[in-house]
């Protein structure tokens, strides 16, 4: 397996805690407490944490899935899917390499909302887990009917498993800006389990089961000289 790799343009700014939940988006699974337990390898547990400062909780869910590491990363670098599988997602625009606008869908009486994120993949050396951690930046003009989040940071991780199933792992924590807590709550319980949903039922699909490593590397150029399963 190849060494770890990572864009260390901005490497230094994902290694701050601060850009974590909390103390780490990382951290042990016993700091996450428990929301839906599921039975199967292929159903979806979530878990829920509360983040430092603020009343926006970070949500956790794990399943496994008969499909490649490199299908489930075709998905996420294909921006015209976003609103079929990343929950609220309405749209997703590329604007590099490594950074790209997304929109979400409101919920009344909320806005729709908007951000600029950037991410980082990155592989363990020793599990040939992958991960994509995203963080939104500065740098995007405001869009008229739009507010901006005020934090979002995710992370997905890719482990391979054999026979050809994928462990996958989505961590998040979104706080949309102004007085709407709650509803933020309520988007972010729902969004692990109906992420996940999505992403696995678009990976067994065409194009993304006979995805190669060019169609990932559209989007996350840093994968280029990884080991990406594709079975």
């Amino acid at each position: 397996m190849k060494p770890i790799r990572r864009w260390p343009r901005f490497l230094h700014l994902l290694l701050l805690p601060t850009l974590l939940l909390g103390s780490s988006v990382a951290g042990a699974d016993s700091q996450w407490q428990p929301v839906d337990k599921g039975d199967k390898r292929t159903d979806i547990s979530t878990f829920e944490r509360p983040v430092k400062d603020s009343e926006v909780k970070a949500f956790r869910g794990v399943t496994e899935v008969h499909a490649s590491v490199l299908s489930l990363l075709a998905v996420m670098a294909d921006a015209s899917v976003c609103d079929q599988w990343l929950y609220q997602c309405q749209s997703l625009e590329l604007r590099d390499n490594h950074r790209a606008y997304i929109q979400f869908k409101g919920i009344w009486p909320a806005k729709d909302r908007d951000a600029l994120i950037e991410s980082d993949a990155s592989q363990d050396s020793k599990t040939g887990a992958v991960t994509i951690a995203s963080h939104a930046v500065k740098g995007e003009p405001d869009h008229k009917g739009l507010v901006r989040v005020a934090a979002l940071r995710d992370r997905f991780v890719f482990t391979p498993l054999k026979d050809g199933w994928t462990r996958v792992e989505f961590e998040t924590y979104i706080d949309p800006g102004g007085n709407v807590t709650g509803i933020a709550n309520t988007i972010s319980h729902d969004a692990p389990r109906e992420t996940l949903k999505g992403m696995r039922k678009l990976a067994k699909q065409s194009p993304y089961k006979e995805a190669d490593l060019e169609d990932v590397l559209k989007r996350y150029d840093s994968l280029k000289g990884m080991d990406l399963p594709a079975s």
